[in-house]
Order: C-alpha cells, then structure tokens, then sequence
C-alpha cells in the first residue's frame, strides 16, 4: 500500500481540483471605504466564466458566484453607499447577469439556476429600492429591471420558460410590480410612473403577451393568462383605479383604459377569439365583463 506525504498529497489534490474547474476570470475594483466584495468560481465543470465587480462609494457589498457553469458572465457595478448586489449562476451555460447600482440602500438578486443563453439586468437610481429576478430551467429568457426613484419593490420569475421577456419599469416612489411567466415565447411589459402603483401579472401558456400602464397614485392591476396567443393590455391615469384581467383560451383579446379616480373594471375571457375592450373616464365607474 502506498502512502503519499503531506506535501504530494497537496499537490494531488490541487491538481486534480484543477479539471474541476478552469479559465475563469475575476476582475474587481474598489474606490472608497469599507466596500466589500465576493467572487467565488468553484465547483465541478466552472470553465470559462467571468465575474467583474466595481465598487465606487462606501459600505457597499458585492456578492457574485458561478457553479457548475460554462461560458457565463456577471457584472455589478455600485456609485454610492450601502447597496447590495447578490448575483448566482449554477448549472448552466452562456447567461449574463448584469446589476448596475446609483444611489444609497438598493439591493437587487439575481438567480440563474439551469439556464441557457438567458439575460438578467437590474438598473437601480434612488434609495431603498429592491428588486429580484429569478430565471430557473429555461432558455434564451430575458428580463430587464428599471428602477428611478426610492422604496420601489419588484420580482420577476421564469420559471421552465424558453424565448420570454419580462420588461419592469418604475419612476418616482412606492411602486410595486411583479411578474411570473412559466411557457414559451411569453411578453410582459410593466410600465409605472408615480406612487404607490401596484400590478401583478401571471403568464402560462404560449406567445401569450400582457402591457401594463400606470399613471398616478394607488392605481392597482392585475392580470392572468393562460393559453395559446392571448393579448391584453391595460393602461391606468389617475388616483386609485383598479383593473383586473384573466384570459384562459386561444387568441383573446382585452383592452382597458382608465382616466379618473377610483374606477373599476374587471375582464373574465374563457374560450376562443374572444374581444373585450372598455374604456373608463371619471370618478367611480365600475364595468364588469365575461366571456
């Protein structure tokens, strides 16, 4: 039996953790106080990645990390005082995240978990914004985050997607978005510029498509697609109004348009080639269709 000493045993060991992972690269820069910054590239068949991390400001936190992961690339980039960035890749190969972050107190997430040829990017101006992304088992994915203002929250899922788009963004304060796509060739677009603005958007299915508009204060939406080639799309401009959509069927169509305060409109397709559109202005209408 044949032992070997501490040191060739060292050596083995290095060596053979060497074809578990090779040709990364980590580039970091740091300009201010207290920064901090992790970068781990680790782990079974990690070959080729990139992680690049600038920190330009004080007390921000920087966390990247690449596992079983071919030809991916993350970049965070933080100009100012306590933000966080988390970003992770496991178990896929050519994905970019990128978190760009201006400002005091923003954190973003980004996950990507079994996915191929996806694309995350985060943009945060202000304070105390939050946002998360989550791309898990899919392929060719995007989402993209926009976020100017303070205090505005927003989660993306795609969940067992392939070719979806998830767009958010949000100007001025409080506004809450969230979207969750699981299907193929999915589109949402969630736009929102004022207060406290909420919309909530759930898609399943194939080429289903979904455009969210608010204008104002408290106006909130809500829609739900499942199916084959739905398309709906919902536009808000006041104080207070509040939509709802669902489509479950092959090639529905739904339009709401709200101007005024405290309206109500809610829009229920089940079936095939349906349309509904409606369109309120004033103070406390209420329209409710099904089809």
């Amino acid at each position: 039996m044949k032992t070997f000493t501490p040191i060739a045993a060292a050596v083995l060991f290095a060596v053979s953790g060497a074809a578990f992972a090779g040709g990364n690269q980590s580039l970091q820069h740091q300009g201010g106080f207290g920064n901090h910054a992790e970068s781990y590239q680790t782990g079974f068949g990690t070959w080729f990645n990139k992680i690049e991390q600038g920190q330009y400001g004080d007390l921000n936190q920087a966390y990247a990390s690449q596992d079983f992961e071919f030809w991916s690339r993350i970049y965070q980039d933080q100009y100012g005082t306590y933000n966080g960035a988390y970003d992770f890749q496991a178990g896929g190969a050519f994905n970019i995240i990128h978190t760009t972050q201006v400002g005091v107190y923003n954190t973003s997430a980004t996950t990507q978990t079994y996915e191929v040829e996806s694309r995350a990017s985060t943009d945060q101006f202000g304070h105390y914004n939050l946002s998360f992304i989550n791309q898990t088992g899919g392929y060719a994915n995007r989402a993209t985050v926009l976020q100017e203002g303070d205090g505005n929250t927003q989660s993306t899922s795609q969940l067992l997607s392939s070719h979806s788009t998830a767009t958010t963004t949000q100007y001025f304060d409080g506004n809450h978005a969230e979207t969750m796509q699981w299907g193929e060739y999915l589109d949402s677009n969630i736009l929102q510029i004022g207060l406290y603005n909420v919309a909530d958007v759930y898609q399943s299915g194939l080429l289903n498509s979904s455009s969210v508009i608010q204008g104002g204060i408290f106006n909130m939406a809500s829609v739900n697609q499942d199916g084959i080639y739905n398309m709906q799309s919902t536009v808000q401009l006041g104080l207070c109004n509040d939509a709802s959509t669902s489509q479950y069927g092959i090639g529905l169509q739904a339009s709401t348009l709200q101007i005024g305060a405290g309206n109500v409109a809610d829009t229920h397709q089940v079936g095939l080639f349906d349309v509904a559109t409606k369109f309120q202005h004033g103070l406390h209408n209420t329209a409710y269709s099904s089809q």
